[in-house]
Order: structure tokens, then sequence, then C-alpha cells
């Protein structure tokens, strides 16, 4: 019974002491783990304080001053000696009462020549020549017209479509352009046909037109040097019913 709490206590002996080994080690390993962030920990607090108190250490380092530039030696500019003054010469009463001498007469101003006399032809050419006036229009072009225009009217009136058989059956239609000359006192003196209407029978109407007309004279002042005009009209024909 002895034996066996000896060897009890012997075990608890043992056992105690490997759990103090085992404590132990527990609080190196504790140690060693909390001394790592710590040396961290004053690592980046060093740095941090270095790059704070560098820019001041900078700052107050002093400025070199800068070189002062070196001055030149002044060149000794020579001196210029004053030039000997003229000696001053005495005048003499018989010297200051003599007078200036009189200036000399202008010359008499020199007549200049009288300019050339132009000739009377060159004046002449120097004026202007008249512009000639615009042409205007003769007073006999409008009487003229008027004429020819009265002479239109009174054939267009005594002209006569043509009767007979040959009309009535056929009824042709048309224009008859015709020429016809006239002297001053306004008789007829031949008339034939310009442009034909390709009957026969318009064609002959308007040329029994034309004769049996009588015309008016010429007024005066109408086709001057003149003793014959030709004149042109163009007459239309149609049936009326």
């Amino acid at each position: 019974m002895i034996s066996l709490i000896d060897r009890l206590n012997n075990e608890r002996h043992k056992l105690s002491g490997l759990g103090s080994l085992l404590l132990v080690f527990v609080v190196f390993s504790m140690a060693e783990s909390l001394q790592r962030p710590a040396e961290l920990i004053a690592r980046e607090a060093i740095e941090l304080t270095t790059t704070l108190i560098e820019p001041l250490i900078k700052q107050k380092q002093p400025v070199p001053p800068e070189p002062k530039a070196v001055a030149q030696p002044k060149t000794a500019t020579p001196s210029v000696a004053p030039a000997p003054s003229e000696p001053i010469k005495e005048i003499s009463p018989v010297d200051a009462v003599k007078p200036a001498p009189a200036p000399l007469p202008p010359a008499p101003p020199q007549a200049l020549p009288p300019p050339p006399a132009q000739p009377a032809a060159s004046v002449v050419q120097a004026q202007e020549a008249p512009k000639p006036s615009p042409p205007q229009a003769p007073a006999s072009l409008s009487l003229e017209n008027n004429y020819i225009a009265s002479i239109r009217a009174t054939l267009n009136s005594n002209k006569r479509y043509p009767t007979g058989r040959e009309a009535s059956l056929q009824r042709p239609s048309g224009k008859v352009k015709l020429w016809f000359v006239l002297n001053r006192n306004g008789l007829l003196q031949e008339a034939g046909i310009d442009e034909s209407s390709n009957s026969i029978i318009l064609d002959n109407a308007a040329l029994a037109t034309v004769r049996r007309t009588s015309y008016l004279a010429w007024p005066e002042g109408s086709w001057p040097a003149q003793s014959q005009h030709k004149f042109t009209v163009t007459l239309d024909f149609f049936p009326l019913n």
C-alpha cells in the first residue's frame, strides 16, 4: 500500500514537472509572439520619425551665400590736357575807331524774257469741238405710218368675198399678200400678188379689191424725193356662212 502511494507521488511529481515545462514553453512562445510585433511597431515609429524630422533638418541648414561678382579694376582714362589758349591781342585805339567796310550794293535783278506768243491756230485747236446732236426722227415718219394704216383700213372695208357658183361650191378661205404702186396723187400704177392663197378665186378677188379702190394723195412731207412708192397689204378672206 505504501509503495503504491509512493509511486503515485512520483507520478504526480513527474506530471507537475511536465506541466511546469509546458507552462514555460507557452510563456516563452507568447513572449516571442509579442516581441515580433513590438519590433515592427518600433521600426515603423523610427521610420515615421525620420520622415518627419528630415525636412525640418533640411530647412534649418544654412543656405550658402551666392558668390559676389568680382569687381573689375577700373581702367584709368587718359587725361586730356587742355589746349593752350591763344594770347589775347591788345586792341589799339586806332584799330577800334576804324569803321567797318560798307556792304556792296545788291545786283539788279535780271529781267526774264517774255514767253513766246502762241499762234492763233493752237488757240483754235484748244477749243472744244461742238458735239454732234443725236439724230432726230423725221417728222414725216408718223405721216407715212398714218397713210399706210389708212390704206389698209380702206382695202379691208372694200374687200368682198367672191360670188359665183365655184366660190359657193368650193367655199375657199385664206390670206392673200398683195403689192401695189401709187404716185403722189394717189393714182394706182400697177399691182400684183406677193404671196398666193392657193386659190385662184381669192387671188382674183384680192386684185379686184386693190384695183377698184380709190386712194388719197400722199400727205405733205412724206417720202421726200420720191414720185412713186410701193405698198404691201394682206387681205384675209373667209366665207360668211
